[in-house]
């Protein structure tokens, strides 16, 4: 899959919530996007072929990047796992199948790898030589840059939302993971828990209002994603850490107890800054851009 300078690039950010297409040139401008309510896909085909359509109906984009949402299998580009998708969308999410849909060559990516890479090269990353991307949404996922190169092997690497923090509940159906105790679902599940009826844009407010129940329940996950976060650093020993994600991107309040708690727990003989994705919810997208050289390049 080659890429020139004037070329169009097609590409999904197939998330649980939402599921995003976008066209965008070889510089990561992104120049027209369409979103639809996963829910309301019967199929992952079906939201491939509606918002291609709408896209490129011509197919002047020769090539198409899709992100998935959990582990990727680079050498047969195919999904292997992806638990916050419905999983009659797992058996489509192939490279091979995508091209004979839609008739154009298909790189199949790790959705926070493609992200990971949109802020590297266009976004908080470009400045910066390590750098961990962390969205922290419906589910959480994560992936790690060097010199602008993704970190990977066969299989995308970094799944920090399926590692745990709660040994007590790690045996107990996933309860002890990051995902299960930081994610956007985390929030909302514990507020119900809680006897709240808010949504999780209302739970923030009321915490931030000083509610003492919302205050708990918000600080306890921001909490959580700070030790994760603090894990990723001893880790990788990364200088920079670029969150994105509707529960982060949603305002400053969850971000900076996200940042107060890891500045709490990281490795006291790294300094590493914390920042905002740039790209927003566009990351992805705009990854795409980078995403095709940094697949077929030999030190990609």
């Amino acid at each position: 899959m080659n890429q020139s300078n004037d070329e169009l690039i097609l590409g999904a950010d197939i998330g649980g919530t939402h599921f995003r297409m976008g066209l965008c040139d070889a510089s990561g401008k992104l120049l027209a996007h369409q979103v639809l309510p996963t829910a309301t896909l019967a199929s992952a085909q079906e939201g491939f072929t509606k918002l291609a359509d709408i896209l490129d109906p011509t197919k002047k984009a020769k090539s198409f990047v899709v992100g998935v949402p959990g582990v990727v299998d680079y050498r047969e580009s195919k999904a292997i796992f992806a638990p916050n998708l419905p999983q009659n969308f797992i058996p489509e999410l192939s490279g091979e199948k995508i091209a004979k849909l839609l008739g154009r060559e298909v790189l199949l990516v790790n959705d926070a790898d493609l992200a990971a890479i949109g802020e590297a090269h266009f976004g908080a990353g470009r400045t910066k030589e390590s750098m961990s991307y962390v969205t922290i949404s419906t589910g959480i996922g994560a992936a790690v840059t060097v010199d602008k190169k993704l970190i990977r092997t066969r299989y995308s690497i970094a799944e920090l939302g399926h590692s745990f923090i709660d040994a007590s509940d790690a045996l107990a159906n996933g309860r002890g993971s990051v995902e299960y105790l930081a994610s956007g679902t985390a929030l909302a599940r514990t507020a119900k828990e809680a006897g709240l009826s808010l949504t999780n844009q209302q739970l923030v407010v009321a915490a931030q209002a000083g509610e003492p129940n919302a205050l708990l329940i918000v600080k306890e996950m921001a909490h959580n994603v700070g030790v994760a976060l603090a894990n990723m650093v001893h880790l990788f020993s990364i200088e920079s850490l670029v969150l994105g994600g509707g529960v982060i991107l949603s305002g400053d309040f969850i971000f900076n107890l996200v940042e107060e708690s890891f500045q709490e727990l990281k490795p006291s003989y790294l300094e590493v800054e914390v920042a905002k994705a740039e790209l927003g919810d566009d990351a992805a997208l705009r990854g795409c851009a980078a995403a095709i050289a940094a697949f077929t390049s030999p030190s990609g």
